[in-house]
C-alpha cells in the first residue's frame, strides 16, 4: 500500500460529557492490537498551534477576534494541513492501514446561532471516509458533566436541550457527509459500557 491507499480519515464528534475521549482511547487500543496504525488530531488544537506558530495569534482567545473571513480561510487551510499530515503518516506506515481520527465539532453553539463545524470548505479538504457521532442518554450526559467540574457547561445542563442538540448534530453530520460521500455512524455510549461503545467504533473502522 502507498499514499492514500492505506489511509482512512474519520471525524469523531460528540457533546461535552458524552465520553468521546474514553471511547476513542479504548478503540485505539483495540485497533492498535489488530495492526492498525492510529493517530488522533484535535482540530481546534491543531488550528491554535498553527496560528501561534505562524505568529497570527498568541492565544486561543484571540482567534474569535479575527475577521470572520480570516477565520474561514484559516479553517480551510488547517483542514488541508490535517489531510496532508495524515497522508504523510500513511506513507510512513506503508504495509499497515493508517487511521486518522479528527476530534472536532459538527456544530458549534454560539450567541449568533448554530454554526457548522464541517462546512463545505472544510469537509472537502479533509475528505473523511466516515463521520461518527458518540451519543448517550441526555440525562447521562448531564450527570457526567456534573461529576466533572473541569468540563461542566451550564448551557448544556438541560436534558431536553441536550437531546435537541444531538438531533441537530445528526442533521449537520449527514449534510456534511453528503458533500464528500462519507458514511455516518452513531455510537451509543451507555453508562459503564465504554468498552462496548469502543468495540462498535472499531467495528465501523474495520469495515471502511
Amino acid at each position: 500500500m502507498s499514499g492514500s491507499d492505506n489511509l482512512r480519515v474519520v471525524v469523531i464528534a460528540g457533546l461535552p460529557g458524552v465520553g468521546k475521549s474514553t471511547v476513542l482511547g479504548i478503540a485505539k487500543e483495540i485497533l492498535g492490537k489488530e495492526g492498525f496504525v492510529v493517530e488522533t488530531v484535535n482540530y481546534g488544537d491543531f488550528m491554535v498551534n498553527k496560528l501561534i506558530r505562524d505568529g497570527i495569534v498568541k492565544s486561543r482567545d484571540e482567534i474569535r477576534k479575527l475577521p470572520l473571513s480570516k477565520q474561514r480561510e484559516i479553517q480551510r487551510d488547517v483542514a488541508r494541513e490535517i489531510r496532508n499530515y495524515f497522508e504523510g503518516k500513511a506513507r510512513e506506515a506503508e504495509g499497515s492501514m493508517f487511521i486518522g481520527f479528527i476530534d472536532t465539532h459538527v456544530l458549534i453553539k454560539t450567541p449568533t446561532g448554530l454554526w457548522p463545524g464541517l462546512p463545505e470548505y472544510v469537509v472537502k479538504e479533509v475528505r473523511p471516509d466516515s463521520i461518527i457521532l458518540v451519543e448517550a442518554a441526555p440525562e447521562e450526559i448531564v450527570a457526567r458533566q456534573l461529576r466533572d467540574k473541569t468540563r461542566y457547561r451550564a448551557d448544556y445542563a438541560d436534558p431536553k436541550l441536550v437531546q435537541e442538540l444531538m438531533d441537530l448534530m445528526r442533521s449537520f453530520a449527514i449534510s456534511s457527509a453528503v458533500l464528500v460521500g462519507a458514511s455516518v455512524g452513531f455510537i451509543k455510549n451507555e453508562e459503564g459500557k465504554a468498552d462496548e461503545a469502543a468495540e462498535q467504533l472499531a467495528s465501523i473502522i474495520r469495515g471502511l
